[in-house]
């Protein structure tokens, strides 16, 4: 417990001293929060029509939220893998499995705060506490995936922003869903997103979301074993 303190209190350190880390990880989602909260309402006062679409702005304004934190998470591991630092953990008494737990537990954790807060505060879902916790920890399930899979494909920073950008536009697609009435939507649901999305919208619309819900938590699992195991393979095979 003592040495993931002091890794702890080192990655902060990493983050406060990069200006794109802390941006991402701190005032990103401080903007994403504002806009919504602050932003969106008198928006809507100037342009009624965004009142039908407040839930879909709120959903991806999180989406962003939780995916900028995963980033900076996967940047952090691309800068160790630059150093050749994650092959050093091998031999480290921390061991690579605690290590890489560590910090997908780090980013989802931060994740999940910054998204009960954009659900709970902004009062633009009707959500109750328990919807609102299973909506932060489905958004939260994100921030892992985008983390394994930059830290899998990506070889140094410069390729991790390449490959963010794509991973930000596949996550973006299940938005589409809402504008789609044929069952062709349903082919988005390979995204773990989609279920996401679909579970807030059902219980906001005062539906149970469970058969959401759960699709939401089969996706999210096997995208994140699958992940897990292209990233061992990759960078500690």
């Amino acid at each position: 417990m003592v040495k993931l303190m002091r890794l702890m209190a080192l990655d902060f350190r990493m983050i406060l001293r990069e200006q794109m880390l802390w941006f991402m990880f701190w005032v990103a989602p401080a903007l994403q929060f504002a806009a919504v909260y602050l932003v969106l309402p008198i928006l809507e006062r100037y342009f009624p029509v965004l009142s039908e679409y407040r839930l879909l702005v709120l959903l991806l304004m999180t989406l962003q939220v939780v995916s900028s934190i995963g980033g900076v998470i996967a940047y952090m591991l691309l800068d160790e893998k630059d150093e050749e630092a994650l092959t050093a953990i091998r031999t480290m008494p921390i061991g690579v499995n605690a290590f890489l737990f560590y910090r997908l537990f780090l980013g989802t954790s931060a994740a999940f705060v910054f998204a009960v807060l954009m659900l709970a505060v902004t009062n633009i879902a009707h959500l109750n506490l328990v919807q609102v916790l299973l909506g932060a920890l489905l958004f939260a399930g994100t921030a892992p995936l985008v983390t394994l899979t930059l830290a899998s494909f990506a070889q140094n920073k410069v390729e991790g922003l390449a490959v963010y950008k794509v991973v930000s536009l596949a996550l973006l697609l299940p938005a589409a869903s809402f504008f789609l009435g044929s069952a062709f939507k349903y082919l988005l649901g390979v995204v773990p997103v989609y279920w996401t999305f679909h579970f807030l919208a059902a219980v906001d619309a005062g539906k149970t979301g469970l058969l959401e819900l759960g699709l939401a938590l089969l996706t999210h699992t096997l995208a994140f074993w699958g992940l897990l195991r292209v990233f061992r393979r990759r960078v500690f095979g």
